[in-house]
This record gives structure tokens, sequence and C-alpha cells, in this order.
């Protein structure tokens, strides 16, 4: 698993970035926010919900909705979000600490 990646869950057919340090990998979760696309997200805060494509359709990261998922709930990783990292980590900023 690598922060910043795009995993599609196993059980469902929904997207998560993994949030996670890559230092902690032994543990046996991951903390990750969900993506939907942006047709089925009825408001948005630019600084905390930031906006992504992948493949042609794009997602808003729900970073206020995040969670903690075992590792075994992770499919296949579809995509690399780590060019856009300062965004996503001010996200969570955001989340945290209101700014």
């Amino acid at each position: 698993m690598a922060r910043f990646w795009v995993y599609r869950l196993k059980s469902e057919d929904q997207l998560v970035v993994d949030l996670q340090s890559d230092f902690l990998q032994d543990l046996p979760s991951r903390v990750v926010a969900p993506l939907h696309p942006i047709e089925q997200v009825s408001w948005t805060i630019a600084p905390l919900t930031p906006r992504f494509v992948i493949g042609d359709r794009t997602y808003v990261l729900a970073t206020h909705r995040l969670s903690a998922l075992p590792l075994s709930a992770l499919g296949p990783a579809i995509a690399d979000l780590s060019p856009r990292a300062d965004e996503i980590t001010a996200a969570t900023d955001f989340l945290f600490q209101g700014f």
C-alpha cells in the first residue's frame, strides 16, 4: 500500500485514497478517504474536498469521511495521486486544524 494512491475496495465499487504515512506500513489497517463521482456530491468546500480526474471521470475527495480499513478490504491500486500530495495534505489539515 502506498500513501496518496487510489484503491478500489474489494467489497463494493468504491474508490478510496490512502492517507496514511508509508512509515506505518506494518499496521494491519490503512486510513483512507472515499472518492465520490462529482455528479453524486451535493456540496463541496474547496480546501476540504479537492477534485481529481481519474480515467475519464471527475471525483471529489470526501476528506471529512475518512476511516480506517483493514488491508484486506483494499483491492487493486488504480491511480497515483502523489503529484497532488500537497493538496491532499492541505485538505486533511483543513479538517483537523480549520486552515
